[in-house]
């Protein structure tokens, strides 16, 4: 029950709710204006009403919306259980260098002086890299060919290729504690690209998976649901006269689904990208 106080030397009152003090006022108006206040009265409560569900709904909403948590927000093992997923594979969207201050961008489905027509038409447009676990619950990294959707493009549902005997495995990951990501040994799409972009008699060997972007959905119906691009970050590193520069492969992510025909060589279907 609410409680009211009233202080009564003087005409002020103090100390009474909101509530109480719209009800005198509406009080006051009927007896002043009779049924004219009386229907002024009714329309003010409604429209009183209405802000306050209003109001209310905004609220739960705010504190019952769930999404995604950040890369930062996610333990080690929520890292890897959406990182260890079956149907997808991780496409290159885009690939900058960084030297010091300078930043290049290269969009991959676009004439680039950093690349070479071979690589932008013949490499990146199959190149599809998997994250998964092997016998003894070790991490294997691997890549196939896939056809389809690459690049910067909208989200949508695209034809596409998996070619299932062109697989290679590069080797093993590890969780890596001071990036709070991968490590990884690059598969020889990542190494060729990479020692290109350098310009140099140089390939390497190890990357990282960044802990942002993080990736965000455990199997293709949250995908599907979320109707967003997802992505990651494989950063590739060389140790230079100059100092270090840093290759980013922003890795997004293409959902093998409904799988129409297979053989033993292909397996043709649509990737959601």
């Amino acid at each position: 029950m609410e409680r009211i106080v009233v202080q009564r030397s003087g005409t002020k009152e103090f100390g009474k709710s909101p509530t109480v003090r719209a009800a005198k006022m509406n009080l006051r108006m009927v007896l002043k204006h009779g049924k004219s206040g009386r229907d002024r009265w009714i329309a003010v409560g409604m429209i009183n009403g209405l802000l306050l569900a209003t109001l209310s709904l905004l609220s739960c909403d705010t504190k019952t919306k769930v999404g995604p948590k950040p890369g930062q927000g996610l333990t080690k093992a929520e890292f890897l259980g959406r990182m260890i997923v079956q149907e997808r594979y991780w496409r290159i969207e885009e690939i900058s260098r960084q030297e010091k201050q300078q930043i290049a961008t290269v969009n991959v489905r676009e004439a680039s002086p950093l690349l070479n027509s071979h690589y932008l038409n013949e490499v990146i447009p199959v190149v599809a890299v998997q994250f998964g676990r092997g016998y003894f619950g070790k991490g294997v990294v691997s890549e196939t060919k896939m056809t389809g959707a690459y690049g910067k493009i909208p989200f949508g549902e695209f034809k596409c290729v998996l070619m299932p005997r062109t697989v290679k495995e590069s080797g093993e990951w590890v969780w890596d504690n001071e990036r709070r990501g991968m490590k990884f040994p690059l598969p020889e799409s990542i190494r060729s690209l990479a020692g290109a972009l350098s310009g140099k008699d140089w390939l390497p060997d190890t990357g990282y998976v960044a802990s942002e972007p993080a990736p965000l959905y455990r199997g293709v119906e949250e995908a599907r649901r979320a109707a967003s691009a997802e992505r990651i970050r494989i950063v590739v590193e060389e140790q230079s006269e100059t100092g270090k520069i840093t290759y980013v492969f922003t890795m997004r992510a293409a959902w093998m689904t409904d799988v129409e025909y297979r053989d033993a060589e292909h397996k043709f279907g649509v990737s959601l990208y």
